[in-house]
């Protein structure tokens, strides 16, 4: 399988609080580095020998299929989330209200997960989860873990 990098959805110089060089220094170098990278590895997947790899060198290829691919998927997710008006649909509002209290008590959680982060690489993610069908702040070091 080859992946492509999706066009970014908003425009980079009409974005708040962010610059157009940030933005687009992101999109492709962070974004477009996992793509490649996420191709690479697919090819060196689809050219191995599974019965007689080595269990090492298949460990490390999935390893890193899954920070590349988790990494390919966060970042189109979080470009698609920037240029509306900052505010969630109804729907999403009710649940964040139900489940944190409001808003501004999820806004405050979710920051400061963010700046938990240490200037590290990683990502806060609002999530539902099916489980206990509700929304729920995840916490992602790197692009290392999958998101159940």
């Amino acid at each position: 399988m080859s992946y492509a990098m999706k066009p970014l959805s908003c425009d980079p110089m009409k974005l708040k609080g962010l610059s157009e060089r940030l933005i687009v220094s992101h999109y492709e170098n962070n974004y477009g580095g996992a793509v490649k990278r996420l191709n690479a590895i697919a090819e060196g997947l689809a050219e191995l020998d599974f019965a007689k790899a080595p269990v090492f060198v298949i460990n490390g290829l999935k390893r890193e299929e899954l920070i590349a691919y988790n990494s390919m998927v966060l970042h189109e997710l979080y470009f698609d989330s920037l240029g509306g008006g900052g505010e969630p649909v109804d729907a999403l509002r009710r649940m964040i209200e139900e489940v944190f209290g409001g808003l501004a008590a999820w806004q405050t959680q979710f920051t400061a997960m963010g700046k938990a982060l240490g200037g590290g690489s990683g990502w806060v993610v609002l999530a539902y989860s099916a489980r206990d069908d509700r929304l729920v702040n995840q916490w992602a070091a790197d692009h290392t873990h999958s998101l159940a």
